[in-house]
């Protein structure tokens, strides 16, 4: 009868599949390691180019960038600043909701924004900001959008206007035929008017002798003077503190006369000069715009 013999007990792995054990365990761990590595740090960008969908933040002013004194912000996507009252805004600053205040998405080159905002951006990688001006980018005031106005002036103490003069001139809509309720006038007293049948609207204008009136923020003053049952005159007073101490520039106010808006763009001892455009026409802008990221 054959002898048995007992097998031998391993008394450990095989080497070679240890070692191939523990290379499978390290790469896996630098593949988890990179992937999480990439997710939480992504590489750089590339800079912007022509074509490239990208979201900025930006702050439009006038008269120098909105941190520089004198200067006057027409226009953000930032609410800090839209919401600062420390910051100065221009006259059609339109101050809308915190939720509306988001990062301005713009294709380069696709003529979305003004072309010199655009290209601004070119070679630009999120985080980066750059500041521009931009000369006339509304175009230039041209002499028939021009006006210059005397120092005093002589006013009926009743006056017709159209329906649609009456509304701009007293920024009133809804209008019914008949009496109309007593609003104040852009000079800073109060009037009454009536609205006959035809579209025509009587305004009386209730001035008291030799007192001073103001527009809606005060900056301009106006001295009503030799009051008779018919006529009275005005005496204009454009207040010293609108005017920019750094460039001589005064701040566009908006002024109002026969239905018509204007925005006041100098004076001098003897009057003033408007022009019909809007706020923007004739003006350098001042941009600081800072790119968020890639859309």
């Amino acid at each position: 009868m054959a002898e048995e013999t007992e097998a031998p007990t391993r008394k450990g792995k095989d080497p070679i599949m240890l070692i191939g054990a523990i290379v499978l365990v390290l790469a896996f761990a630098v593949v988890i390691s990179g992937y999480a590595y990439g997710e939480l740090t992504d590489p750089p960008k590339e800079p912007a180019r022509y074509g490239d969908k990208v979201k900025v933040d930006y702050i439009g002013s006038y008269y120098g960038y909105y941190d520089e004194a004198g200067a006057a912000v027409f226009d953000t996507s930032k609410w800090s600043i839209a919401d600062d009252d420390n910051v100065a805004k221009s006259w059609e600053f339109n101050k809308r909701e915190e939720k509306q205040y988001v990062p301005f998405n713009v294709t380069i080159g696709s003529g979305g924004a003004l072309t010199d905002f655009e290209n601004v951006l070119i070679g630009m990688k999120p985080g980066d900001t750059a500041r521009i001006s931009i000369e006339n980018a509304y175009g230039e005031v041209n002499e028939a959008q021009e006006k210059v106005w005397g120092k005093t002036a002589t006013f009926t103490v009743t006056e017709t206007m159209s329906l649609d003069m009456y509304k701009v001139t007293f920024a009133v809509d809804n209008v019914l035929p008949g009496p109309q309720p007593a609003l104040k006038h852009p000079y800073g007293w109060m009037s009454t008017a009536f609205l006959d049948s035809s579209g025509i609207v009587t305004v009386t204008h209730n001035v008291e002798n030799n007192k001073d009136y103001f527009n809606v923020d005060e900056s301009i003053k106006t001295t009503v003077s030799d009051v008779t049952a018919t006529t009275f005159k005005m005496t204009y007073d454009i207040k010293a503190e609108v005017w920019d101490a750094d460039s001589g520039a005064i701040k566009l106010i908006e002024f109002r006369s026969g239905g018509q808006k204007y925005f006041i763009t100098d004076v001098s001892a003897t009057g003033f000069t408007t022009k019909s455009a809007d706020e923007r026409t004739g003006m350098t802008l001042y941009f600081v715009i800072t790119f968020v990221d890639y859309q």
